[in-house]
């Protein structure tokens, strides 16, 4: 009887396994067509960039003081451009901006893996794979689904 019962609770956990939703590391490895659209862009407009093993490709532009760097619960004050891969300008600060004293762990994980890469008074440039930015439901009216996005962030200052 106990045998049957292990053998019982064992097949429930391999049917509920195969039955779960992906994990979110799954959900945020980089699917193959991402991937070449980012590569295109970035050939067609004669970028170069590095790609993180989490899918971001990402251009230091200035590395900024080498001091101070960005952690998950702090807030930055950032001045920033959104563009789609169309070119077409989806959001910009017009300014320095903490969005409301927003820390980095609340921002998409884009700019919370890119922003990690500068310190205060740097620029950088994103490449965002929709996984890491709004994924499949985009920004209504804004950002469309699947949408890759790319930032165009200086870090002004950090608390």
């Amino acid at each position: 009887m106990n045998t049957v019962v292990k053998i019982i609770c064992a097949s429930l956990l391999l049917i509920l396994g195969a039955c779960s939703k992906k994990s979110s590391s799954d959900e945020l490895r980089m699917d193959g067509v991402t991937e070449n659209a980012i590569q295109r862009y970035l050939h067609e407009h004669n970028e170069t960039a590095t790609r993180d093993v989490s899918g971001l490709y990402y251009r230091v532009d200035v590395p900024g003081d080498s001091t101070h760097f960005v952690k998950a619960t702090s807030i930055p004050t950032v001045i920033y451009t959104n563009y789609l891969v169309t070119g077409e300008v989806v959001g910009t600060s017009l300014g320095p901006t903490d969005f409301d004293h927003r820390m980095l762990k609340n921002h998409i994980p884009g700019w919370q893996i890119g922003l990690q890469k500068i310190s205060q008074g740097g620029k950088i440039r994103l490449y965002i794979p929709s996984a890491l930015a709004y994924g499949s439901v985009g920004v209504n009216g804004i950002i469309p689904p699947n949408a890759i996005l790319i930032s165009d962030l200086e870090l002004v200052s950090i608390r």
